[in-house]
């Protein structure tokens, strides 16, 4: 430190300061958890935790750049800290920067090699890049240091199903389940592993049950409309895809699954005036750039 830098705080004051950011942070209350850290950095900027911390509010207001800024701050005054690897991948993923996103959970794991969430966010980005086993074994890996996390079992058994594994993905979404048992996603991707399987009775159960839980989802219509469909039930499956065409009238699926059940009903010709719907549906959204997205981003 040079003789004309202010000097900072004690550790301890530091430690209260940012102990009740932290109360706050827990409470959402973001504006008076940044008043607490930034006020440790006024004194002292190079704070290693005040600086991750910030960044993690940068990013849950999505302000993505700022926060990986942050964090790599942050780890420039401590480095070896696998939260803040784990914080610039989760919002490098946000960004769409699979990739750069793995080496961050690559990272974090060189720092922490039992860090549960870093393995599950690892194979998250292992399955988006098509590398599903190495996806499964980093999931598998994720479960063993904490087996009580829904969305990790939830994960692993879409992965499953991609490889084709149908009846163990119904197995890890069923464990799913079990921890959060109105948890309607997994209830759909259960559905949808059982009807890939050629279940179609126990899928159209689940889709059911997630149509329960979440009765507006055009998805689940769309893949309820499939497993009647499969049982014959053609008039009911028809009905089951034009409710999700009408919830969701720009979806193209709604329109595959109406053409799908129109032609085995025998109705050839509104059939091919909706494959004709979903195609121009699909070139419209070729042409129209996606927008951008401000859910809240990983803390």
């Amino acid at each position: 430190m040079s003789k004309s830098a202010t000097p900072g705080p004690a550790p301890k004051a530091a430690a209260a300061l940012i102990e009740q950011g932290l109360a706050h942070h827990r409470q959402g209350q973001l504006s008076l958890a940044m008043d607490r850290y930034t006020e440790v950095l006024r004194n002292d900027a190079t704070n290693a935790d005040a600086l991750y911390y910030v960044a993690v509010v940068a990013c849950q207001e999505g302000q993505f750049d700022q926060g990986i800024d942050l964090a790599r701050r942050s780890l420039s005054f401590r480095g070896r800290q696998a939260r803040a690897h784990n914080l610039i991948g989760k919002a490098l993923h946000r960004q769409s920067e699979v990739k750069g996103a793995l080496e961050a959970f690559d990272m974090a794991l060189e720092c922490d090699i039992d860090f549960a969430e870093a393995y599950a966010n690892r194979a998250n980005m292992l399955s988006e890049l098509g590398r599903h086993n190495e996806a499964l074994s980093s999931f598998d890996r994720a479960i063993a240091l904490k087996p009580d996390q829904a969305d990790d079992w939830s994960n692993r058994g879409l992965t499953l199903a991609r490889l084709g594994r149908f009846d163990e993905a119904v197995a890890s979404y069923d464990k799913a389940l079990a921890l959060e048992p109105e948890f309607a996603l997994g209830h759909f991707n259960r559905a949808a592993a059982l009807r890939d399987a050629g279940r179609f009775e126990e899928a159209l159960a689940g889709y059911e049950r997630a149509l329960e839980l979440a009765p507006e989802a055009p998805h689940v219509l769309i893949g309820r409309a499939m497993a009647l469909k499969e049982l014959g039930r053609l008039e009911d499956a028809l009905e089951s895809a034009e409710r999700a065409a009408a919830l969701e009238p720009d979806l193209p699926l709604a329109q595959t699954a109406r053409a799908a059940v129109l032609v085995a009903l025998g109705r050839t010709e509104e059939a091919q005036a909706a494959r004709d719907q979903a195609a121009e549906m699909e070139k419209r959204a070729q042409e129209t750039p996606a927008e951008e997205t401000d859910d809240s981003a990983p803390a």
